[in-house]
């Protein structure tokens, strides 16, 4: 019975029965190869300090880029940065007074990808209270690159 109704329909509705499953497959693996490749391209975001204010002496710089967050701070001589999420790479840059900048990569606690530090002369740059130092900052999260800048204030005390 249902080949009889197969053959009273049209040369092209025929045609379109078979065709339709292989534009279905096709179109499905074209989709799913445009979305692939659009997660490998590297995505750009800026982040900006929480209250505008940051001082690595007192822990107290936290940059952000939507729900993705930097804690940026000294502790025990070195820069550390705590991220909301695990990185894969983190690079500090600081600026001096004529925008000459100095690269630091940042090298992973080896407990956890959260945790990023390295030895810097900023300790001694930032110890003087009302001491300003402008940091730059790139970190590698999945393809995404978050980049930042912000002046490190030393409060007064």
């Amino acid at each position: 019975m249902i080949f009889k109704k197969f053959n009273d329909l049209s040369k092209h509705t025929k045609i379109a029965i078979f065709v339709a499953p292989i534009l279905l497959i096709l179109g499905f693996g074209a989709a799913d190869f445009w979305a692939e490749s659009q997660a490998n391209e590297t995505r750009y975001y800026e982040m900006q300090p929480i209250n505008n204010i940051c001082d690595i002496q007192l822990k107290n710089c936290i940059v952000q880029s939507g729900e993705f967050k930097i804690s940026i701070y000294l502790e025990e001589g070195r820069v550390t940065a705590n991220a909301t999420f695990p990185l894969d790479t983190m690079t500090l840059i600081l600026v001096d007074e004529n925008d000459v900048q100095e690269t630091y990569p940042m090298g992973m606690r080896p407990e956890s990808p959260y945790y990023w530090y390295d030895t810097t002369p900023l300790k001694d740059q930032v110890a003087v209270a009302g001491a300003e130092h402008k940091i730059r900052f790139v970190a590698t999260v999945k393809g995404g690159q978050y980049f930042g800048e912000f002046v490190s204030t030393t409060a007064s005390e």
